[in-house]
């Protein structure tokens, strides 16, 4: 299979392939040199299956995320679909914000934590897909939750600061999935997880 590479990542390099005469992404986590040989390929492996997992799970969930071809753990290999547009840090409204909020909510009522969550992370094609899965984890925990969520309050208040209440939006479509209680307990526990940065560059 012929492969150009796209992006070149800490974890996994991304190659555009042809899969069947369709274009086709091929994520490959490569071995680590660091890493005693055996240990590398177990975990390189772990984490290809985790992650596959993690998406179809995301999928259930409501959340549109690229389709699947096939998975490869001998090799440590995702092979996905090919998702065309804009990423969603060029192109950003108020729309897109809430509709971010309403993913981001639909994965954590499945315990699921993106663990990336950035607007870079975003594509905007015939509807909003989310991608990169690599750093993705189950848990239960509101810190964990709220930390997912401070993560895209702060792209929307760097790099996004000229669309204004961009954040405001994003809290609007998480609050018509989780509702007005857990939104609130994660919005708390995001701004505690902000004073606690605060106070440390303080002292």
């Amino acid at each position: 299979m012929q492969r150009s590479l796209i992006r070149r990542g800490a974890e996994a390099d991304i190659f555009a392939v042809d899969w069947h005469g369709k274009k086709a992404v091929s994520k490959i986590r490569l071995p680590k040199q660091y890493r005693h040989p055996d240990l590398d390929l177990a975990v390189r492996r772990q984490r290809t299956v985790h992650e596959a997992s993690l998406m179809s799970a995301a999928k259930a969930a409501g959340v549109v995320t690229p389709f699947m071809y096939f998975v490869d753990p001998l090799n440590c290999e995702i092979l996905m679909e090919f998702v065309g547009g804009p990423n969603a840090r060029d192109v950003l409204t108020a729309g897109l914000c809430k509709k971010m909020g309403s993913y981001s909510a639909m994965l954590h009522a499945k315990n699921i934590i993106h663990g990336d969550l950035t607007t870079s992370n975003f594509v905007v094609s015939n509807q909003l897909v989310l991608l990169d899965f690599g750093l993705s984890y189950y848990s239960q925990r509101i810190e964990d939750v709220a930390v997912d969520v401070r993560l895209i309050k702060e792209a929307f208040t760097s790099a996004h600061v000229s669309l204004k209440d961009s954040f405001e939006s994003f809290l609007a479509g998480y609050l018509e999935v989780a509702g007005e209680k857990q939104t609130a307990r994660v919005v708390e526990k995001v701004r505690e997880i902000e004073q606690r940065g605060r106070y440390a560059r303080v002292v």
